[in-house]
């Protein structure tokens, strides 16, 4: 670090200690006009009739001191762990009132939502971050990347989230940013029953695009409808990959050749009628959202000392989307061009069954049973005027466009079985079992956790179909007259693609206290063993004809030009071409392994202090092969000369390496006030290793800029070195706050750059940079504004204010000859850091606490969305700001009626390059309400 980063960071560590002196100073100032309010309002309570309070006003009194208990819940975890760790639970996502857990998880310090699916920490991207169910990896459904997505968990299935920053021996250590848990509701301890129904629209239109899909598409999975048919299927293999008519003509069945190559064309078309072409876009006007969740739970007594329970949840939304984008060249940006209008049918559906046992006080078992579906089902019509690409226009005034018409329904699926158990030897255990000599009595109290996991994650995108023409307009602008399917041997693509991620994952932890005059002492150990298998599929068709003939028939809708009639008449010459890809080979088989072990102490010496730490031992194999599965003569793995067997050998990725890590803890009493104050310190060293897909030689598009993306197989993992302080203050009140510190060292950053050779074929690549530093200050708090009831009268105490915000900045250096162009800026911020990131929440709660409201803010700096390179400036993400409004109603004991206002700002999604717009996308504001019943 030079000494300009020096002084910088300097700079902003002595303005963060400015501002935390100023907030700890009025917190303390505040305790006791706090007990003030606290005595005034409870003499107000005592002086009340009991006749003022019926049995509906105590009980909603309850309701809304769920969140403080709860928050007293959340920070008593925090209070207890050994390293840093950030947590919310169901109560302040309600509250605040997220649908999933992507939205939820951005309300933490430090966190930032990407494409509303990935979270980013502490301005790393979702590579330095790992995501766990119950503390089990689970495989991604998400095509592009197997970092798991996060939108697919919907929020009324969390118990409570937590962001480790800070790592341990018994956490991956793979990770840099942070490592997220996502804890399902578990077993009650008595019978609960909840019901809940949720409508709203968006204010980005309700007059969209549909088409003809499956029966089934309301349930979020296709039919067969939109399946490759089992003819073509057939085909590939009697014609060995090539079903061109001069190869049908040459191919073999049953001793018999076609009698002619008119016959074989005949064959070629004949195939091309198996294609599902009912794809034409037809207006519909978008119907409100849908959404309704149902979950019932119960524990029963078997015995005097043990019980058995049940947690069953069911939950569904359809919602619909219009989404209008826009993409720009760089260079051209006025006349090279789309605008997309995109119409979205969302549909989740998840049902979750858990099992629980408990024996004793010492023995516990659980298991639960879990499916979530995700599906969206796009229909999109897009204007392009890109020069070069299509030919379809001359400037953007012209009244011939092109127009092109797609659809993609993408249905991810994720199935989950969790086993686990947590034992402990005590007196109950002794009690009950024979004690040989008193062995037993030296290892009471020893607790052994296990747990297995298997998952499998999915992701069948069937029929994915574009076509592209030219539209005719009556005058620049104006009305269409006129659309015609283009003349080309691939005028519509037909794509379907497959994935399927397995994986598997176990592990036991042993712990053994040791409790002396004045210290309790921890020592625990345990393994954990992970493998993911990976198999991804794609064949792409392609439909079409260069005849000048074709173009008596190419005016009209899909449907009617790629009737049966015209494909099968030869005057129009129309053929069907296979291919694996558009891009090159774009299936691939990968396989994931990792093996860890971890040994550590956890000493606590008289309340006062807390040391802790370890040592964790993993290996690691990974490996991605690209498959042709059209290749029938050569080597259908990809083996077809030396360079392809060398770079299939760069991409197998193998580690064994050992990850310390210690962390210190320092209690205070009365320190500024607070009746519990930790300064924490921890020190580790982690791995960030490169996604499957990122290692392999295939092709995919980015979801967002639908730009090329290609794997390198010789990326290398990258060697973190952490260092966390934070300082945390609570008062019994329920005021907290709290400052840390973070500074990371990261050795060869995987980056995302920009490597196409034209502006028309833009490609990102990812290399390995030489070394880069992350580092900033993030604060925290929560705070009651009864201190001002002196002023501006006793409502202050039903308004409270929380929050936090993050300041970081990073550097990365990628020097020459790294494996893409030439960086136009070899050293800049990281990819995906965000200089200051804020979260917000204003609530209230009215005196009679039948009223609740929230008022919630989010926002993020601009980040680096990739890496220019031969002179073009870097994309950057522009800021997004989020301001939402969730308002609670407490009808009576057991109905809740919920409004939310979503994105109040109409803030959209943006992405420019030198300061041009390349990227927009509309986001919209969303209404919702929701009525829940709880028993």
């Amino acid at each position: 670090m030079d000494i300009h980063m020096k002084r910088h960071a300097i700079v902003k560590l002595m303005l963060a200690s400015s501002v935390l002196l100023a907030l700890l100073s009025a917190f303390a100032e505040d305790q006791v006009s706090q007990e003030e309010v606290e005595v005034a309002g409870s003499e107000s309570m005592e002086s009340a009739t009991v006749e003022s309070f019926d049995f509906g006003e105590m009980e909603e009194l309850i309701t809304v001191g769920r969140y403080f208990d709860a928050a007293t819940d959340v920070i008593n975890e925090r209070i207890k762990r050994d390293v840093p760790v950030d947590l919310i639970d169901s109560e302040f996502i309600a509250r605040v009132g997220d649908s999933d857990v992507a939205s939820a998880l951005r309300r933490l310090p430090g966190l930032t939502l990407v494409d509303d699916k990935f979270v980013y920490v502490r301005g790393l991207g979702e590579r330095y971050s790992s995501a766990h169910l119950n503390g089990a990896r689970v495989p991604s459904p998400d095509i592009t990347r197997n970092v798991l997505p996060l939108d697919i968990f919907p929020a009324d299935l969390i118990d409570s989230l937590a962001v480790h920053k800070g790592a341990a021996p018994e956490l991956t250590s793979a990770f840099g940013g942070g490592n997220i848990d996502i804890r399902t509701k578990r077993i009650p301890e008595g019978f609960v029953l909840n019901a809940g129904l949720k409508s709203g629209w968006n204010s980005a239109g309700r007059k969209g695009y549909t088409y003809a899909g499956g029966d089934d598409d309301k349930w979020g999975i296709d039919d067969d409808s939109r399946a490759l048919s089992p003819m073509i299927e057939q085909a590939i293999e009697t014609y060995r990959g090539n079903i061109a008519p001069l190869n049908i003509f040459r191919t073999e069945i049953n001793g018999l050749l076609p009698g002619s190559i008119d016959e074989a064309r005949a064959i070629n078309r004949s195939l091309a009628t198996f294609l599902n072409r009912d794809v034409d876009l037809m207006p519909k006007e978008l119907p409100a959202d849908v959404e309704g969740d149902f979950f019932v739970g119960n524990r029963f007594d078997i015995s005097p000392s043990a019980d058995v329970g049940f947690m069953f949840l069911g939950s569904y939304a359809n919602d619909w989307r219009l989404k209008d984008r826009v993409n720009r060249r760089f260079s051209n940006p006025d006349t090279d061009f789309s605008e997309n209008q995109t119409t979205v049918n969302s549909v989740d559906l998840t049902v979750s069954l858990s099992l629980g046992a408990r024996l004793t006080n010492d023995h516990e078992l659980g298991a639960i049973a879990l499916m979530l579906r995700n599906t969206e089902d796009d229909a999109s019509n897009s204007r392009t005027c890109v020069q070069g690409q299509f030919n379809d226009c001359l400037d953007a005034g012209s009244p011939v466009q092109g127009r092109i018409f797609s659809t993609r329904f993408e249905e991810r699926e994720l199935e989950v079985l969790q086993i686990d158990g947590d034992h402990i030897l005590g007196e109950d255990t002794l009690a009950s079992v024979p004690n040989i000599f008193g062995l037993l009595d030296k290892f009471i109290g020893t607790e052994v956790n296990w747990h297995y996991t298997r998952a499998d994650a999915s992701t069948n995108i069937p029929n994915e179909v574009r076509i592209g023409g030219q539209e005719t307009l009556d005058a620049p602008n104006g009305s269409p007259i006129e659309f015609r399917i283009r003349g080309t041997g691939s005028a519509a693509d037909f794509r379907f693609s497959e994935l399927m991620d397995q994986s598997e994952n176990y592990g036991v932890d042993v712990l053994r206290p040791f409790i002396g005059y004045d210290y309790e002492l921890e020592v625990s150990g345990g393994y954990d063993y992970l493998r993911k298998v990976r198999d991804y599929k794609q064949v792409s068709l392609g439909l079409g004809s260069t005849d000048v003939d074709f173009r008596q028939v190419s005016a009209g809708i899909p449907s009617e030009v790629f009737s049966n009639d015209n494909i099968m008449n030869p005057d129009y010459n129309i053929n069907l071409r296979l291919g694996i890809g558009e891009f090159g080979t774009e299936s691939y088989i990968a396989v994931h392994i990792v093996e860890a072990g971890y040994g550590k102490l956890d000493l606590r010496y008289r309340d006062n202090w807390r040391f802790s730490g370890g040592i964790r031992k993993e290996v690691f194999t990974q490996f991605s092969l690209p498959i042709d599965h059209l290749e029938f003569v050569n080597n259908r793995f990809g083996w077809y000369s030396e360079e392809d067997v060398r770079a299939f050998t760069r991409s197998i990725l193998r580690s064994e390496d050992w990850y310390p890590s210690v962390a210190m803890t320092r209690n205070f009493v009365g320190l500024f006030g607070a009746e519990q104050v930790q300064l924490r310190l921890v020190a580790s060293r982690t791995v960030a290793r490169p996604d499957i897909r990122e290692t392999s030689a295939s092709t995919y598009i980015d979801p967002i800029t639908e730009a090329r993306v290609r794997g390198n197989p010789g990326l290398e993992v990258s060697d973190l070195t952490n260092l966390d302080f934070r300082f945390e203050f609570f008062w019994d009140s329920g005021d907290n706050f709290t400052t840390s510190v973070f500074y990371k060292d990261i050795a060869k950053p995987i980056e995302t750059v920009q490597g196409g050779a034209t502006e028309d074929n833009v490609r990102f690549n990812f290399v390995n940079a030489e070394s880069a530093h992350v580092y900033g200050v993030e604060l925290e708090w929560l705070k009651s504004l009864g201190f001002m009831s002196n002023i501006f009268g006793e409502w202050t105490d039903q308004f409270f204010v929380s929050g936090n915000t993050t300041l970081s900045s990073s550097e990365i250096s990628i020097p020459p000859g790294a494996g893409v162009g030439n960086l136009t800026n070899q050293t800049r911020r990281m990819s995906q850091q965000s200089n200051w990131v804020a979260n917000l929440q204003l609530g209230f709660d009215s005196f009679d606490y039948k009223h609740g409201a929230t008022l919630v803010y989010n926002a993020f700096g601009e980040r680096i969305y990739f890496a220019g390179i031969d002179g073009l400036p870097d994309g950057f993400e522009q800021p997004f700001h989020g301001l939402d409004l969730v308002y609670s109603w407490y009808v009576t004991e057991n109905v809740v009626v919920k409004g939310r206002v979503k994105n109040m700002l109409d803030s959209s999604v943006t992405v420019e390059q030198g300061g041009i717009p390349i990227f927009e996308q509309s986001v919209g504001t969303s209404v919702l309400l929701n009525i829940s019943w709880d028993y």
